[in-house]
Formats: structure tokens, C-alpha cells, sequence
């Protein structure tokens, strides 16, 4: 066995690597494909007409072969000098501005510089044929709020552009017009005002066609948008339900909180999607849109770090603690435009937290750890998207939102990392279950040599060779018990694991449910060596009890409390009571929550044992001679064999027509109970009512000053 180990080592290491790297390949092929359908998905930039001095000539345009076209280039531009009062008219200054651009520190043809905040007007003449069809524009977010004119009519509005500032009302959603083109030229007149933000005017192109292709492109919008969101708000869904299966798995929830995060800043971003849907006012939406930001960064702090804590510091996480109450601590007291105008140092924050994540990883992957390598590639994806989008934002580049790509892609790159845990902890188990069989066969070995010496130096001893025979077949029964119990789960996870990577498992429904199979077996397995620790534990004398001073009728009204609903949903009636009134005042000492570990190990058995429309009855009182408490907890069900009576407190202790046959348990709860009740100085036995079912009796000492006074 061990040669055939080491003969398969390194298959596992290449079929390892392998999928390792056909992950990084299919990661990059989608974040490649996303970014090439970005550049090429629109007409080469040659044949694309470009406005000049306000008008755009697009006779030429052939829009049924040739789609949309984007209304860039030089548009005529009207710019309000100054606004004193609500009787002062607002004098403009004239001038020629690019369009996607925008206007802040633009000089007009006077001599005058741009502001980031004021009142301007867009004008641009577009020359075409005339069209029988409907036609439309597509408008992105503008900065912040819109007026448009076609052919001199409004026709679409977003918030309220005003020359007076207190009465301009800032709203940001991308929207689409549509309109009649039966002449020869459409005017449009674009009226923006910004006095809320850092920056002002139109960022992104306006996209013109006929009304079928801009509503084609207005769905790919939205769809790409909701697919993306999806997939955020789904894996940080998922993410965090197996962090409340296993709450040990804290990166687990840290990686949730960071999909939901980029999930709630893309959703307030791009096709506006929460911003719609809830109809958030402006300046919510500004604000939750820094907070998602500020967030995003400190759960990506905390999600490595929790992954890898030797290489992350406590003091970086302490400064990305400190730097993220304070940034958010900026956007509670401070106004929109205060906030905006310093998004240098929100985005310093972020750049710091993915260097210092660069650099963690990189010290991880050196020294080898578990999934290091593949984390530290979904960084650096994201790391370049988040890059992309501070340029954009800034409006250094001309680009688009890639940020929820790039997260997409560390996803990837998380996902199989969780899947190399589940390999390794598969392959541990393997492990450990081969190492059980060897010791087994080293014992069976050595218990033999070591009866036939006795046999030989002892055959008078005749019944000392019995009891010694009984032991050794209770050792050797033990064995076979734990290795049966640890063999079943494994066999039956290597059947999921060769179904889900033969791909006979391939619906996602069905695949997360064999997953949640997988992770039940699992915890079934830590279950059954908890179990055993616990009762090595006891066994030895090691555990220090916390005891407190009970009363019997706290302790009752708890028990009542703690399985009541439960006896009640499952059909069975429950009786918990003091077999005399006059005891209620009585206290023992107890570790209450250990004690609470031997009820339920006896109330669930009895659960399993009795019948729908059964009783199950706790007694609590003074025992008989009055120098303790005596506990029984009866049930109405078929009750115990007496020849299993004897052996019912064994570890593993199994027979055909016993108990412990239909629990689905470790065969370990009795025994753990008898532990626990005798470390507290008192005894547990167990007979048959004459009216059926099994009665389990606890004594335990009176606490100390208590006495009973007997009628």
C-alpha cells in the first residue's frame, strides 16, 4: 500500500498542476474576451464620422449594416460665466468642447477656464437622411444632472439642471430617446449642470442608431450588467453560507462581504441598476458608492489576511482598520463635493491594500502555502482592473467599468482553491484511514504473540486467559468500529468526488447539493473524532469542570425550555417535572454545560426509540434515602434487551438487536455520559419500566450546605 502511494504522489501532483493552470488559462480567457469585445465590438475608429464645430455629418452613415455610431468629437459649447442672485442673469461664454471629455480646467475661446462645477450647454447639429423609422439616443451617466432637446422640444431629463444652484437637483442614470428623424438634420441640445461633484460633463460617448439597435445595445448593457451583478451577489451569497456552515472558515466570510461590496458599487454605477430599481436619491447613492469602495479594500485586507495571517501583519491590519472608519467616517459629516473633490485618497487607500496584498502574497507563494500561488495570479487580474477603472474615473483613459471582471476572475481563482482544500482534506482522510489499518495489523499481530506466551506460562490461570481473551477482542472491536466509521464517509465522498470530476454531477442545483453532502460527511467525521477526544479526555481525569449552583427548578424550566418544541414538532409528548413540589429549592453543583451534553446524548436516543404520539418523561427529586438527587429521564418505546443491559455504557458498543444498531451516532454518547456523571461524583444505570421502554436513573450529590429534611 504505502509503495502504491508513492507511485501515485506524483500523478496527483500533475493532475494538481494541471487543473491549476487550466483554471489561470479559462480565467484569463474570459477577462480577455470581456476586454477584446470592449475594443472591437464597435466600428474601427476610422470609419466612424467625428463631429466638427457642433455638427456631425452622418449622411454617409448606412445604419442598417452599419449599427450605431457614437456622437464623439467637438460639440458647441455655451458656459455660464458667473450666477450672483436670484435676479442676476448668468452671462455664457462660447466655446467648442470634445465630447466624451470632461470640462473641468477647459479654456473657452475667451480666455476663461472651466470650473468642475457650473452650468453649460452641449449643442450639436447631425446631418443624415431621412429616416421612416424611429430613431434614439443612447445617454450614459452625465455629471449630474441633464436637460435634452431635440429639435427644441425636451425630451428626456435627469434631475434638474439650473443656472441657480440651490434649485439644481443632481440625478445619475444612463437613459435612452427616441425620436422622429424626418428631416434632413436633428438639433440636440444638451443642458448639464454640476454643482455637487468634483467633476462635471459627459464622461462616456453618446451612442446614436436606429430605435431597434439602440435598444439591442441598451439590453447588452443591462444584461452584461445583471449577469455580472449576479454572479457577484450569488458566489458572495455562497461564500457566506459555508462560512455559517463552518464558522472557522473566516475567509470564507470575508470574500462574501468583498463580491457583495463590488456588487453594490457596480449596481450604483453603469446601468444604474440599485439606483432604479430602490429610487435612491443622489447623494445616497454617492455615498454608498464611496462606502462600497472604502469596503471593498478593507475586506480584501481582512479576507488575505485571515488566509494567511504569518505573512500579514497585525499592525497593516490595525492601519486598514484605523483608515477605514476614518474614510467612512469622511462620507457620514462631509458633503458630496467635499468627499469627491479628494478621491485621490480613497483611491491611495485602495492602491496601498492591493500592494500590500501583492506583497503577502508573494511572501506566501515563496514560502509554499496552500493555495498562495493561485491567489496571488486573482490578485494581480484585479489589481489591473481596479488600475483601469481609477484612470477612467479620473478621466486619464478612456475606457470602461472592469473592476467586477477582474473580481470575477479572482473568484475563479478562489473557487479552486477551495477545491484543492477539499482535495487535501480528502487525501488527509486517505491518509489517516491507512495509518488505522497498519495499526490494527500491528496490533492483531502483537496481541497474538502475547496470548500464546500467556497461554504458556499461564495454563492453570484459566480464567484470567478468559477475561485477558474478552479485552483484547474489545480492543480489536474498537479498532474495526472506528475504522468502519471513518471508512464509510470516505468511500462515500470518493463516489462524489468521482462524480463530480468525471462531470456525471453537472447541474449547479445538483452539484451544490452533492457539495453540502460532501461537507455533512466531513463534519460527520470531525464529529466522530471529537468524540473520541472528548472521551480520552474524560477518561483520563484531565477535564476541570466550571460548576454553579443549580436549583432544581431552574434546571427543569430549562430542560422544558430546550427541548420542548422540539419534543412537540416531532409528535411526541414531554413531560418534565419534580416528582415533589418541596424540592424546587434544592441545588446541585454542575458544570451546566456538560451536563447538558449527557441529556441530549439520552433525549435524542430516546427520540430515535419512541414512537410518534409517545412519551418522553423527566423526573427530578430527592432520592429515596435523601442524601442526593435522583434524575430520570423514561421513554415509552421498545426498551433495551436485558442481555444488552450490562454493555450499554461500552464505547461502540453494537449488537443485532440493541439500541445503538438504528442511531445513526458514534456509539460513543452513552459513555461519554456515564464520564460526565461520575466525574461529578455521581452514577448512571439503566433498566426497563414494567410498562414499556427503557428508564435511565442519575444520582448526584446535594451541593454543599444543602441538606434535605425528611418527612
Amino acid at each position: 500500500m504505502e509503495t502504491l502511494r508513492k507511485a501515485l504522489k506524483p500523478m496527483r501532483r500533475w493532475n494538481k498542476g494541471a487543473a491549476a493552470w487550466l483554471t489561470v488559462v479559462t480565467g484569463g480567457a474570459l477577462l480577455l474576451t470581456y476586454a477584446l469585445g470592449i475594443v472591437f465590438g464597435s466600428p474601427p475608429e476610422s470609419r466612424i464620422p467625428k463631429a466638427e464645430n457642433g455638427v456631425i455629418d452622418l449622411t454617409e452613415w448606412n445604419w442598417s449594416e452599419e449599427g450605431v455610431v457614437p456622437l464623439d468629437g467637438q460639440w458647441r459649447f455655451d458656459w455660464m460665466n458667473g450666477y450672483d442672485g436670484e435676479r442676476s442673469k448668468p452671462t455664457f461664454a462660447s466655446t467648442t468642447q470634445e465630447v466624451p471629455k470632461m470640462w473641468e480646467d477647459r479654456m473657452t475661446d475667451q480666455g476663461a477656464r472651466l470650473a468642475s462645477r457650473g452650468f453649460g450647454v452641449y449643442e450639436l447639429k447631425i446631418l443624415h437622411r431621412q429616416q421612416s423609422d424611429m430613431m434614439g439616443i443612447r445617454l450614459p451617466n452625465i455629471s449630474m444632472s441633464y436637460d435634452l432637446y431635440l429639435d427644441g422640444k425636451l425630451t428626456l431629463s435627469r434631475g434638474h439642471p439650473d443656472v441657480n444652484p440651490k434649485k439644481s437637483v443632481p440625478y445619475q442614470a444612463p437613459a435612452t430617446a427616441f425620436f422622429q428623424a424626418d428631416d434632413g438634420y436633428t438639433e440636440v441640445r444638451l443642458v448639464v449642470a454640476n454643482y455637487d461633484h468634483r467633476q462635471g460633463g459627459i464622461r462616456t460617448s453618446l451612442i446614436m442608431g436606429n430605435s431597434e439597435d439602440i435598444q439591442k445595445l441598451q439590453l447588452r448593457h443591462a444584461a452584461q450588467d445583471f449577469i455580472l451583478l449576479g454572479c457577484l451577489l450569488m458566489i458572495g451569497f455562497y461564500h457566506m453560507g459555508l462560512y455559517l456552515l463552518r464558522r472557522k472558515e473566516l475567509p470564507n466570510a470575508m470574500f462574501a462581504l468583498l463580491c457583495l461590496f463590488v456588487a453594490l458599487r457596480m449596481g450604483l454605477l453603469g446601468e444604474s441598476a440599485f439606483v432604479q430599481w430602490l429610487d435612491l436619491n443622489w447623494h445616497l447613492s454617492i455615498r454608498l458608492e464611496y462606502f462600497a469602495l472604502v469596503m471593498g479594500g478593507w475586506t480584501g485586507m481582512a479576507c488575505f489576511r485571515s488566509m494567511y495571517p504569518l505573512e500579514f501583519t497585525m499592525r497593516w491590519y490595525q492601519f486598514s482598520n484605523v483608515s477605514a472608519v476614518l474614510l467612512t467616517a469622511v462620507l457620514i459629516v462631509a458633503e458630496p463635493l467635499q468627499f469627491t473633490s479628494v478621491l485621490l485618497g480613497y483611491q491611495f487607500y485602495i492602491l496601498l491594500m492591493c500592494a500590500r496584498i501583492l506583497f503577502g502574497l508573494v511572501l506566501a507563494t515563496h514560502r509554499r502555502r496552500e493555495g498562495a500561488r493561485l491567489a496571488l495570479i486573482g490578485v494581480v487580474g484585479l489589481v489591473v482592473t481596479i488600475i483601469n477603472d481609477m484612470l477612467f474615473y479620473n478621466g486619464w483613459w478612456h475606457s470602461v467599468d472592469l473592476l467586477p471582471m477582474g473580481l470575477v476572475f479572482l473568484i475563479v481563482m478562489n473557487s479552486f482553491i477551495i477545491s484543492m482544500r477539499f482535495s487535501f482534506t480528502y487525501e488527509r482522510v486517505e491518509q489517516m484511514s491507512a495509518q488505522l489499518i497498519e495499526w490494527n495489523s500491528s496490533l492483531e499481530e502483537r496481541i497474538e504473540e502475547r496470548t500464546e506466551e500467556l497461554q504458556r506460562s499461564y495454563l492453570t490461570l484459566e480464567e484470567a486467559k478468559t477475561n485477558l481473551e474478552r479485552m483484547e477482542q474489545s480492543r480489536v472491536q474498537l479498532i474495526s468500529n472506528i475504522s468502519h466509521d471513518l471508512r464509510t464517509p470516505i468511500t462515500l465522498l470518493r463516489g462524489y468526488l468521482e462524480a463530480l470530476k468525471d462531470d456525471v454531477i453537472s447541474e449547479p442545483a445538483h452539484r451544490d447539493k452533492t457539495i453540502r453532502s460532501m461537507l455533512a460527511k466531513v463534519d460527520g467525521l470531525n464529529s466522530l473524532i471529537q468524540d473520541l477526544f472528548d472521551l480520552s479526555v474524560l477518561e483520563a481525569g484531565k477535564v476541570e469542570l466550571a460548576r454553579e449552583k443549580m436549583t432544581l427548578s431552574w434546571w427543569i424550566d430549562n430542560l422544558r425550555e430546550q427541548y420542548g418544541l422540539e419534543m412537540q414538532s416531532k409528535g411526541l409528548v414531554f413531560s418534565c417535572t419534580l416528582t415533589n413540589p418541596s424540592d424546587a429549592s434544592a441545588a446541585v453543583n454542575i458544570d451546566i454545560r456538560r451536563m447538558d451534553r449527557v441529556f441530549a446524548n439520552l433525549l435524542y436516543n430516546a427520540i430515535r426509540f419512541t414512537p410518534e404520539g409517545g412519551t418522553i418523561r423527566i423526573a427530578m427529586g430527592r432520592s429515596p434515602d435523601g442524601a442526593g438527587v435522583e434524575i430520570q429521564v423514561a421513554d415509552s418505546g421498545p426498551g433495551i434487551e436485558t442481555a444488552d443491559l450490562p454493555y450499554i455504557f461500552d464505547r461502540f458498543y453494537r449488537k443485532d438487536k440493541s439500541r445503538s444498531v438504528a442511531s445513526e451516532g458514534s456509539g460513543l454518547g452513552l459513555a461519554i455520559a456515564k464520564e460526565i456523571v461520575e466525574l461529578h461524583g455521581g452514577r448512571i444505570d439503566v433498566s426497563n419500566s414494567e410498562e414499556g421502554g427503557s428508564v435511565f436513573r442519575i444520582r448526584l450529590p446535594l451541593a454543599e450546605g444543602e441538606s434535605w429534611i425528611v418527612d
